[in-house]
């Protein structure tokens, strides 16, 4: 889960505003990614025990990977060769309605991190609108 933290944290960092009321944006940008100072923060902000903050930053990484809570996953599955026709049926099993996962095999289609980044974000706003 760290490393999801990490590399995913500009748009988990927003997730987490809203998830902790308490915690500012300028906390969030000093915590940078890293899971334990995210821990420590809740701790002190919210007064949890450490195993406390842990299953909420768990909790947190989850929802933000799973891609089932914007739509069912048969309509997202559907959706994914329509807006990149380069996957295949295999590719779709594997993401199987994980966002990470989503963008770990746009990039391994080519793409950099920014432009799968893009490019899901895309994707996802269909299902908002």
């Amino acid at each position: 889960m760290n490393h999801l933290l990490e590399e995913y944290w500009e748009d988990l960092k927003w997730e987490a505003l809203m998830t902790w009321e308490r915690l500012t944006l300028t906390d969030l940008d000093q915590v940078a990614g890293n899971i334990a100072k995210l821990e420590k923060l809740i701790q002190k902000k919210y007064g949890h025990s450490l195993w406390e903050s842990k299953k909420q930053i768990i909790a947190l990484i989850q929802r933000y990977d799973n891609l089932a809570f914007l739509a069912a996953c048969d309509q997202l599955k559907e959706q994914l060769p329509k807006f990149w026709p380069d996957l295949n049926t295999n590719d779709i099993v594997h993401i199987n309605c994980s966002r990470t996962r989503l963008l770990h095999m746009i990039k391994k289609k080519g793409r950099s991190r920014e432009q799968a980044m893009e490019e899901v974000n895309r994707f996802l706003r269909q299902f908002i609108d």
